[in-house]
Formats: structure tokens, sequence, C-alpha cells
């Protein structure tokens, strides 16, 4: 994005490239998502495809007075003849304006429609589980801060350990080799003791309102650091990959974990604020609400809602404090 806002394009030479690499990381089955690596591609073939569309709106007049071969080489030419982006000479015509936010609108649909449609045909495994239903009551309502603080203290400890494990490992400068090696061997330490870790945890989700259901608190509890500790591992020793799925499902196994705690109140309810709080402290509350609404009942997004939006109004109030420091 640094290189998109700096040079309004990118190098789209090693899109591919950078493709193989992530389809052999999570094909070993490394703790870590595939999100990153396909909005990244989606982005720089997003970007190459408005250069080329760019190249003939602003050329068309040039390429009708060449040979239809020779205007063909070069729209297809993937590395030459693209035109990147410059404001002043953008189309300022109301109409056409229009009819780009039209068309952003469709694009927007037809990728979704696309998207579900792929699904439905090759018969793959549902994007969202669902974790049941919930009773929750307001009498239980007084639970939120609470879990809520122990949401804040859990993230935040996560985040120092990663910090710290982060700057000793690169306080030893290890080869890429090593690192990568190193990175193997834990990756089959966690499929020889741990299997139900492997991968992103997008369809492991079933675990917990399945095999995992009637397990204590203790095992929860470390099955969830481990995942966490897994993607740290796995993103400090160059298994690259996404951080959304690998912690959405730690949260929601910590969830689990303090629901087990409290079995005389609604266990989405515990779990709902719990994985909701984990998750903003870790990437972001907008990022935590959007998301974690996807797996829990309607009744609970009010809830789930009201916690993003208290842990974004904390992130903004600490985030000033800091600054005048």
């Amino acid at each position: 994005m640094h290189e998109l806002k700096l040079n309004q394009t990118i190098d789209y030479h090693d899109v591919f490239f950078n493709l193989l690499i992530t389809l052999v990381i999570l094909s070993f089955g490394a703790g870590v998502g595939p999100e990153a690596a396909l909005l990244s591609a989606i982005i720089s073939l997003s970007i190459w495809q408005a250069d080329k569309l760019r190249y003939l709106y602003f050329q068309y007049d040039e390429l009708k007075k060449m040979p239809l071969l020779e205007s063909l080489k070069r729209l297809s030419n993937p590395f030459k003849f693209r035109q990147k982006y410059v404001g002043a000479n953008a189309p300022k015509i109301p109409s056409v304006i229009k009819q780009k936010r039209i068309l952003y609108l469709v694009f927007i649909i037809n990728g979704v429609f696309a998207f579900a449609l792929l699904i439905r045909q090759t018969d793959q495994p549902s994007f969202i589980t669902k974790l049941g239903t919930s009773n929750w009551q307001p009498v239980d309502i007084w639970l939120l801060p609470l879990l809520m603080i122990a949401g804040i203290i859990f993230g935040k400890m996560c985040k120092l350990f990663y910090k710290v494990f982060h700057m000793w490992i690169s306080k030893m400068n290890l080869s890429l080799g090593l690192k990568v090696t190193l990175g193997a061997i834990f990756i089959a330490l966690i499929a020889l003791f741990a299997p139900d870790l492997l991968f992103s945890g997008q369809h492991s989700l079933d675990l917990l309102i399945g095999a995992w259901a009637n397990k204590t608190a203790i095992f929860l509890i470390g099955m969830g650091l481990l995942k966490l500790f897994f993607l740290a591992w796995c993103l400090t020793f160059n298994w690259r990959g996404g951080h959304i799925f690998p912690i959405t499902f730690a949260a929601m196994i910590e969830g689990f974990a303090v629901a087990q705690m409290l079995p005389n109140f609604d266990r989405l309810f515990i779990v709902a604020i719990i994985a909701t709080t984990i998750m903003s402290e870790l990437i972001s509350p907008v990022v935590a609400g959007v998301f974690i609404m996807l797996f829990f009942p309607l009744k609970l997004t009010p809830i789930i809602v009201l916690v993003a939006i208290l842990m974004y109004l904390k992130n903004k109030i600490w985030s000033r404090k800091t600054v005048n420091s």
C-alpha cells in the first residue's frame, strides 16, 4: 500500500510467485490464514487491470490507427503499455464519475455472488460456522465489564509476549534457511501432537461445539495459547500468512474456556464478549466487530457491537494519552 500511495501503481512481477509460496506454506499446515496473500494478489491484479484499462482509455485513438495485431499485442503485454493513475488526467465529467460509482457497487455485488456460487458449485465447507443459539438475559449485563477487563489483560499479555519473542529471535540474526527449517520443525511437532491446530483454524471452529464441547477450561486455555504461539512462531520464522482466522479461532477457544468456568451463565454471551475483546485488542475493534458477528446468533449482535465500540473508544483514549505524554 505504501508503494501504491507513493507511485500510484505497483510492481506486479512477483504476484504469482508469491501465490506459489503461499500455496506451499498453507499446504504444509502452517498456522496462518490465506487472506493476506489472496488479498495482496487481488489488489495487485486489480491495479494491473486498472492500469491496462487506463492505457486503453487514453490511447484509444492511437490504438485504432494501428494494425489489429499490433493493438492486441500491446494490450496483451502484461508488463508494458500500462498507464498509472494521474489525478490531473482523471475524467472530471459528472456523468463519468457517476458511472464509476455505480460500477464499484456492481463489481462488489458481482464479487460476492461469484464467491458464493463457487463455494456452492465446488461443495466447499461453509465460510461461516454458527456456534449455536443464545438465551442471554439483560440481567447478565453486569458481567460485560469484568469479561472485557479479562480479555484486555489477556490481549495485552499476548502482544507483549509476541514483541519480546520477535525481538529475541531477531537479535539472533538467523539465516533464512535456518528460520524456514525451524518453522517446518515446529509445524511437524504441531501435526504430531496437536493436529487440530494446523492451518488457519477457519474449518476447526466446529470443534468448539463438537469434540471440544466438554473439554476442561485448562485444556481450552492451553490450546488457545498454543494456537497463538503457533501463529507467532510461523510469522517470526518466515512462514508468512494472514492472522485474522488464527486469532479468531484462538479468541473463540479462550471464550469457551471462560464459559466453562461460568456454567451458570449463557455460554455464547460469554464467548462473544471474550472473543470480541481479544480480537479488538490483537487486531482492531472494527475487524473484530464485523467478523465475530458472522459466527453468532442475531440476538448477540448488540453485545458484540457494544464491546467493539467500547474497545474502539478505549483505544482512542489510550492513543491520546500516549501522544500527550
